[in-house]
């Protein structure tokens, strides 16, 4: 009786002092004002979801009521086009950019607020120029989104 007493009371104070590392992610805000993504809530989601699964790879657990909270807001994104032809042979260079605003917050209060830059590059070479009517590829968008997120929590030092 007396071991299972202490067993016990050994596995509690192990799960108490695990400690988890409890993470809750705001909304996501797209504050963007110009272009075809301002105010779209999709880019939101999608961030969000990609930033979810960066904070669950770091080690954090996520949940609705934590001590610390990350809020993003959505401050650019556009997409750099050059395109160089000469004679029937082509060069086209997009350059998928987004800038964002994450905000640290511990109890309700701000503790940090960092800023960062996600890009991604996709270069094409053609011998017959196609004109694609400015559409801009969903793979440059996500990995330029990641790459974003990324670099939002490594300069949070979380």
């Amino acid at each position: 009786m007396k071991n299972t007493i202490v067993l016990l009371g050994m596995v509690i104070c192990s799960v108490i002092g695990y400690g988890q590392n409890l993470l809750q992610i705001q909304p996501t805000e797209n504050q963007i004002v110009l272009g075809p993504f301002a105010g779209n809530r999709d880019l939101a989601f999608g961030v969000q979801n990609i930033l979810e699964e960066i904070v669950q790879d770091k080690g954090y657990d996520l949940a609705t009521k934590a001590d610390l909270s990350i809020k993003i807001d959505l401050l650019y994104f556009d997409v750099v086009k050059n395109n160089i032809q000469i004679a029937a042979f082509g060069k086209q260079v997009d350059i998928t950019k987004i800038v964002a605003r994450a905000t640290l917050y511990k109890n309700e209060k701000k503790k940090k607020i960092v800023n960062a830059k996600g890009q991604a590059k996709s270069i094409s070479t053609s011998t017959l120029v196609i004109d694609e009517g400015g559409e801009f590829s969903q793979a440059n968008v996500s990995t330029a989104i990641k790459k974003l997120c990324e670099d939002l929590i490594d300069k949070l030092k979380l």
